[in-house]
């Protein structure tokens, strides 16, 4: 493939030579710094964009190279390999392989930590920053964080400066001939240089997969009907309850909005308070009759980015008849079923409990 350029109508047409990478590292440190440049709508069909790519990412059997992320919650494992290292032929499919089953299950708690341990900041945080669009739905992106580690639906990329028929062959063969959860794809970077410019040539290898062929768990978008539905059906005893969380709420003047969940078969809500240009999510109520307290993203956003103030938070949840929530679970997302409540008084102090969480919130 020749590439010719030039500045004008006048200038000559001329040869621009290709430039290769020094290191597979500087291929790393490229598309970490502008992940856009993987084009995963080429491989997986209506899929947004990178906003974030963490280099050198652990897992238990070793670091991947990046580890990228859409706005939407789509994860892609991503290894680069040149074409003069022969481990591009065979080894190198396995090994991205082996990341993605070694990545699949693990918790979006456990995710999350190794994305700290990284970058020191939390997963949501980093994106929302990377992310510009204003309606940015932090609950939604968690969820299908979740969805897509429970499944294994990952977006596994080996990037090359130059792909080879073989490599080719086999993400065709992986895509095509059987049906997965995750896409499969090579990306080609191309480099070439006249001058002092520089000229990159993406080229995708690998069939473009729909949204939906791969989803393996299927959602829908609860509302106030469809949760009280179920609710209903599976845990009558604590409807009343449910609906004077849902009342409380609605009438609160600093909940700005209130989420319902997308799960399969368990339906969710959770009330949202926006406060120095964060969305704080302070506890979800599922149909199965729990609420569980949402401690974990309590420790990512101030006031309760103190341990002090979350173990005052845990002392006045335990003081309510019927919950019993362990020291060590403030940085954990603990459950309780409402059914343990039994006293209205009690009930009406648990609400009294978050109406303190928002004063809080909004005094910090």
């Amino acid at each position: 493939m020749k590439i010719l350029i030039r500045n004008g109508n006048k200038e000559k047409w001329q040869l621009v030579q290709s430039a290769g990478y020094g290191a597979e590292s500087e291929l790393q440190r490229l598309l970490a710094e502008q992940p856009s440049l993987i084009s995963l709508n080429e491989v997986r069909e209506g899929c947004g964009p990178l906003v974030v790519a963490i280099r050198e990412f652990p897992l238990e059997i070793g670091y991947i190279d990046l580890v990228g992320f859409t706005s939407e919650g789509d994860i892609a494992l991503i290894e680069c390999k040149l074409a003069t290292n022969e481990e591009i032929k065979r080894k190198v499919i396995g090994q991205v392989l082996e990341y993605g089953a070694n990545l699949w299950e693990m918790s979006y708690e456990a995710l999350d930590e190794r994305v700290f341990q990284k970058t020191s900041k939390s997963l949501s945080d980093l994106v929302h920053e990377a992310n510009a669009d204003p309606l940015w739905d932090e609950e939604k992106f968690r969820t299908n964080i979740i969805d897509s580690l429970q499944t294994g639906n990952f977006i596994l990329i080996i990037v090359v400066d130059e792909i080879r028929e073989e490599l080719s062959r086999i993400v065709r063969f992986i895509n095509d001939a059987g049906k997965t959860s995750f896409s499969f794809a090579a990306l080609e970077m191309r480099r070439f240089q006249h001058g002092n410019s520089e000229m990159l040539v993406p080229h995708v290898f690998g069939s473009i997969k729909n949204q939906k062929s791969v989803q393996t768990i299927s959602k829908k978008k609860w509302d106030e009907t469809t949760f009280f539905e179920t609710l209903e059906q599976q845990h009558p005893e604590s409807v009343q309850k449910i609906k004077r969380i849902l009342q409380w709420m609605k009438e609160h003047k600093s909940i700005n909005r209130i989420w319902w969940g997308e799960g399969g078969k368990t339906g969710s809500f959770v009330p949202v308070v926006a406060h120095n240009n964060k969305d704080h999510q302070l506890f979800a109520v599922y149909t199965t009759g729990t609420l569980e307290v949402y401690f974990y993203w309590f420790q990512f956003k101030p006031p309760f980015d103190s341990e002090a103030k979350r173990i005052e938070l845990l002392e006045k949840l335990n003081s309510i008849s019927g919950i019993n929530i362990p020291k060590d679970a403030i940085a954990k997302r603990p459950s309780f079923s409402l059914s343990n409540i039994q006293d209205t008084n009690d009930f009406e102090k648990l609400l009294q409990v978050f109406d303190w969480v928002i004063h809080e919130i909004k005094a910090s």
